[in-house]
């Protein structure tokens, strides 16, 4: 296989689940646009508010029923080690992600960069904002981390890793994570969280471990982060964040040093 054909076999999930997304929302506009008479998209998103988390589900369903077959051959074609997690194991990777997730929201939020780069508070974070509970849940809790971990972590990183070894696999998986999310907050948000999702798929050697660990940071940053906020007057506080973070840090070196002594 040449140079240019393992780049493109490396790239491939990600352009497919891009072209997925924008074939969905096409349709999704179109027929929209057609029942309520309207065909500018401002105005078809600003009447039907649900409709970001229908072209979500929908991408989402249709990437994991066209590319499961691909993942299974990616998983003779690219074995991982089994890393045999057990229960605490599984836990720790879930805490270690969900509070990275939260801890580095906050720190992003905190900076000012969302008024310099305005694509995600303009754009993104609307599309989330009162929308039908149940939608939001399997959207972005359910379908959401399945279909981007079989992407992401599933095919992308493996290949990555094949090809250019464990190291630049993470890196690179990672860096099209954050690439994917579109605008610069969210780049930096899911080049973090992409990086230790690879972490727990690469210790583990299964997919089921990132895909949990995924759903628990998405159901954080959609209620447990609301919670927070209610509870201290819409604030998160510094001592809040220093627990997250000591426990994260925890869990990454209970991880990472199980993961040595396993090796050796």
């Amino acid at each position: 296989m040449t140079k240019r054909q393992k780049i493109w076999d490396v790239v491939f999930p990600l352009v497919f689940i891009w072209l997925c997304m924008a074939a969905v929302t096409v349709v999704l506009l179109l027929v929209t646009g057609l029942i309520v008479g309207e065909y500018d998209p401002e105005k078809i998103y600003d009447r039907v508010r649900t409709l970001p988390m229908w072209i979500s589900i929908a991408a989402f369903g249709l990437t994991l029923l066209l590319q499961k077959n691909n993942y299974r051959v990616d998983s003779m074609r690219f074995p991982m080690r089994d890393g045999g997690w057990k229960a605490w194991q599984m836990v720790c990777g879930c805490l270690c992600v969900t509070f990275a997730g939260h801890v580095w929201s906050s720190l992003i939020t905190g900076s000012g960069l969302e008024r310099v780069f305005t694509g995600y508070t303009q754009n993104a974070a609307p599309a989330f904002e009162n929308q039908n509970l149940l939608l939001l849940i399997l959207g972005t809790v359910i379908l959401g981390p399945a279909a981007e971990e079989m992407i992401f972590r599933g095919m992308l990183f493996r290949r990555a890793a094949y090809y250019a070894g464990m190291r630049k696999g993470i890196l690179l998986s990672a860096f099209c994570f954050g690439i994917y999310h579109g605008n610069v907050i969210q780049f930096l948000y899911a080049f973090l969280l992409g990086f230790l999702l690879a972490f727990v798929y690469e210790r583990s050697g299964d997919l089921r471990a990132a895909v949990a660990a995924h759903m628990s940071v998405n159901a954080w940053a959609v209620f447990g982060d609301r919670l927070i906020r209610k509870t201290f007057h819409g604030s998160v506080p510094v001592s809040c964040l220093a627990a997250e973070a000591a426990a994260c840090v925890t869990c990454f070196l209970l991880l990472y040093f199980r993961g040595k002594q396993k090796n050796a």
